[in-house]
């Protein structure tokens, strides 16, 4: 089989995703070939899998000429030559030149989507290419009114050996400088706001208390110094970083959108307040600061909500039954649960 990555850097969940899929794959069912459009961080943790890689460039949809046609017949050839049995796509442009590549190859074509936002004619475009859809939140899958008879939710699933309760590090908690009391906020991740977010804590005077990490891999270590994990997203497809929260043994505050609410079981598991709304969102936080007895049993009813519905077995069986339905083979037992 071959799984088409959008990006060959990590810049998001979605790789990580990926990632987490492919090293939960059965191997004697399956024999994953990992195609990216680029060498970077996406193919070196492929390599760490032992997996085989192969790069061919996805080149920008919005003008497609002679190196888009290059790239399809690369697919096709990959596909035949390895007699892959179903193609993977991890995202739109993946899709792209994997629906066309399955078509003119003969190969089922799943198109795994992450993003609830809909990109109107090429949405229906890629439906119409794909074989079946996997949708990872309800929210994701109302992208897709027109298709949904293709459509199957897949949530994601994290490691629950990873994403563990664990005692925090005093050495880690120096480093980013939660050596005062008090409330402190840590921004884990990168983008083009971390800029303006930075300068927004100089002119509020809190940067002392606001603290900018970068990209890191350590996240399971960095939740484990919280006390409440926020997400204020103003659009989410599903959000990962909350189910990591959550098997963490830790409560959670997000807004209720996209995705989130087939996360988060609100008052049990964490607390949802509306996006784009500051105040409701540092209220929700100062309540369960103020209340650590309730933030612990957040906390632990997110482990058990984890532990039930969003771990990385359960998720890899339900996409191994995508590619057993598409291919027309009866589906085991489920393995992993």
């Amino acid at each position: 089989m071959l799984v088409v990555s959008n990006h060959g850097a990590i810049v998001g969940g979605g790789e990580l995703g990926l990632i987490d899929l492919l090293r939960g794959l059965d191997r004697d069912r399956w024999a994953p070939v990992l195609v990216v459009p680029e060498d970077g961080e996406v193919a070196a943790r492929g390599r760490d899998l032992e997996l085989p890689v192969r790069v061919i460039p996805l080149p920008s949809l919005r003008r497609p000429g002679p190196a888009s046609v290059s790239s399809v017949r690369a697919l096709v050839g990959l596909a035949r030559g390895g007699d892959a049995s179903v193609i993977h796509a991890n995202g739109s442009r993946a899709m792209a030149y994997a629906g066309v590549a399955g078509r003119l190859a003969a190969r089922p074509t799943i198109w795994h989507v992450r993003v609830a936002d809909r990109d109107g004619l090429f949405d229906r475009a890629l439906c119409a290419l794909a074989t079946a859809v996997i949708a990872t939140s309800r929210a994701v899958a109302r992208r897709f009114p027109r298709g949904s008879a293709k459509v199957r939710l897949v949530p994601n699933g994290v490691d629950l050996k990873r994403f563990a309760p664990r005692p925090a590090s005093p050495a880690l908690r120096a480093t980013l400088g939660r050596a005062r009391p008090g409330a402190h906020w840590i921004f884990v991740g990168d983008g083009e706001l971390r800029g303006e977010l930075e300068a927004r804590a100089r002119r509020s005077g809190i940067e002392s208390r606001v603290h900018f990490t970068g990209w890191r891999d350590d996240v399971a270590d960095v939740l484990a110094l919280a006390d409440v994990c926020v997400l204020p997203s103003e659009s989410e497809g599903f959000g990962r970083v909350l189910v990591e929260a959550m098997a963490m043994g830790r409560a959670v505050v997000a807004t209720a959108i996209g995705g989130v609410p087939d996360v988060v079981v609100a008052g049990e598991t964490g607390l949802l307040v509306p996006p784009a709304d500051p105040a409701a969102l540092a209220e929700a936080v100062r309540a369960l600061l103020d209340d650590p007895a309730r933030a612990a049993r957040f906390g632990a009813a997110g482990r058990a909500r984890a532990e039930s519905t969003f771990s990385l077995g359960a998720h890899v069986d339900g996409v191994e039954r995508v590619y057993d339905e598409v291919l027309g083979r009866p589906a085991p037992e489920a393995r992993r649960r």
